[in-house]
């Protein structure tokens, strides 16, 4: 599946309404665009052969997909789906959101891959397995409706308001947080049996600053590691971890800087 280049073709499909909403709202400022979104519908949008429900209401990927025909972070998404083209591979992806990651590496990877999306976000979890389903791959991803931290347990996932992709165990303050709701917590070493059975091995993780909950684990342990690994760097300044440091001493090298997001290959 090459995703290099392709025409982006009727994004938000044949309703003429919808349409020239869609060219309103990218011809207005920012203030109208603010009262425009509680407005946006729902639809499903194809891009290179893929086919994702989106609602463009409730969070920022959603919206980007619905607006432009295409998800937001393309460079880091097609750098690794090159990375799993035709391979037999595990992938585990944490932070799944709808499906805009899940769905193209599925279907990129070889017959026989594994992918296990994890999203605590309640509404997200419906969204992402219809997606799955839209693309007909439920035998080939498994979803985890679950948080990854540095221990099994119990945590507040805090909602921001109008952005469900943008829910984190970090706190949310002032009026951007609404809310929260209280998620099951599991460690990432407790997914990675599966790897052994498969060629090639590949992580991502785009968890709104809780990166080092899921990782320094992983990292501290000496044991399995990913061949390949994106991870949302955009937070680095909080961290209280050099997982940069610490993954690049393993042995990976950084192949990849772009939407906020390092890719570290061995």
């Amino acid at each position: 599946m090459n995703m290099a280049s392709y025409p982006v073709v009727n994004p938000v499909g044949k309703d003429a309404q919808r349409d020239a909403l869609r060219d309103v709202f990218l011809g207005s400022d920012k203030a109208t665009r603010q009262r425009l979104v509680p407005v946006l519908p729902p639809a499903e949008v194809t891009f290179a052969g893929i086919r994702m429900y989106v609602d463009p209401r409730d969070n920022y990927t959603d919206r980007m997909i619905w607006l432009h025909g295409q998800p937001p972070e393309m460079q880091s998404l097609m750098a690794l789906t090159e990375v799993v083209e035709g391979k037999n591979a595990f992938v585990l992806d944490v932070g799944a959101n709808s499906g805009a990651f899940t769905v193209p590496l599925a279907l990129a990877a070889g017959a026989a891959s594994r992918i296990i999306a994890f999203e605590p976000n309640p509404v997200m979890i419906g969204r992402l397995a219809h997606n799955v389903g839209l693309n007909g791959l439920r035998e080939k991803v498994r979803i985890e409706s679950c948080a990854l931290g540095d221990a099994p347990g119990e945590a507040l996932l805090n909602l921001r308001v109008g952005n469900h992709g943008q829910a984190s165990l970090k706190p949310i303050v002032g009026r951007a947080r609404e809310g929260g709701t209280l998620v099951p917590v599991r460690p990432l070493m407790d997914f990675v049996g599966q790897a052994a059975k498969h060629d090639y091995s590949v992580l991502k993780v785009d968890v709104e600053g809780a990166e080092v909950d899921v990782l320094n684990p992983m990292l501290e342990a000496g044991g399995w590691l990913p061949d390949a690994m994106l991870i949302e760097t955009r937070h680095a300044d909080a961290w209280d971890v050099d997982l940069v440091g610490k993954i690049t001493a393993l042995g990976f090298a950084i192949t990849l800087e772009a939407d906020g997001n390092t890719l570290f290959v061995r």
